[in-house]
């Protein structure tokens, strides 16, 4: 969602690669995979020279673990992150993406403090602890080795 802000991850990306190949976000803020497999053939379909996308990445899961009695409209339960994630790479590989060009990203640590008095700035109690991410994060890096993919563990890096 912010990626493509100025400082960006998808801003800085785009610089590196100028002229080199099209960055393109198809990010949607708040989305988690269960709505993202949906969408996802809307988004990058079979195509030809122009079209086929040099690598795509799946960063998702913190919206995923939200706590299901506090955020049940985001939360996807561990199994079915899982499931999702496996079937968004099935597809992408159906579509001519090879595994080695997709790149599984995990979500980051969450710091519960600034979470817990964003949540309570919008009358809501803390719906999010760094513990369950961290399980979804281990869940992503699981998938990446099942599925053959690269995968970025921002769990673990943003917490060294």
């Amino acid at each position: 969602y912010f990626s493509f802000q100025q400082g960006g991850w998808g801003a800085s990306l785009a610089d590196k690669l100028v002229r080199k190949c099209d960055v393109l976000n198809r990010g949607f803020s708040g989305y988690n995979t269960r709505w993202a497999k949906i969408i996802l053939p809307r988004l990058i379909k079979k195509g030809t020279g122009l079209d086929s996308p040099v690598a795509v990445t799946i960063f998702f899961g913190a919206n995923d673990s939200a706590l299901k009695d506090e955020n049940p409209k985001q939360h996807v339960p561990l199994d079915e992150y899982v499931a999702n994630l496996k079937s968004m790479v099935r597809y992408l590989k159906s579509v001519d993406v090879p595994e080695h060009r997709i790149v599984l990203i995990s979500p980051p640590p969450l710091c519960e403090a600034a979470w817990e008095r964003e949540c309570l700035a919008q009358g809501c109690k803390l719906n999010r602890l760094n513990l369950v991410v961290g399980e979804y994060a281990d869940a992503c890096l699981q998938v990446a080795r099942a599925c053959g993919t690269d995968v970025l563990d921002l769990w673990t890096l943003m917490q060294k």
